[in-house]
């Protein structure tokens, strides 16, 4: 079984933060501009790669939950 290198609670974590200073307003719009960009960058990406990834089963239960969340904000 190959290791895991990376550690998405800390992944989220860094997201997170980089949210928080998007949103402080402490900081300038150059700042907060950046920030989201990277994190448009990073939606990017992952949108980008996911339809690459390999189908599983039970995934769909997944995307649905999320669905399901979206629905009841």
């Amino acid at each position: 079984m190959p290791i895991q290198r990376w550690d998405v609670a800390d992944i989220m974590r860094q997201l997170r933060a980089i949210t928080a200073w998007c949103n402080d307003p402490h900081n300038d719009g150059w700042t907060q501009s950046g920030c989201k960009q990277d994190l448009y960058h990073i939606k990017c990406f992952i949108e980008d790669i996911y339809p690459t990834l390999p189908t599983f089963v039970g995934e769909e239960k997944w995307e649905q939950e999320r669905i399901v969340q979206k629905l009841r904000q």
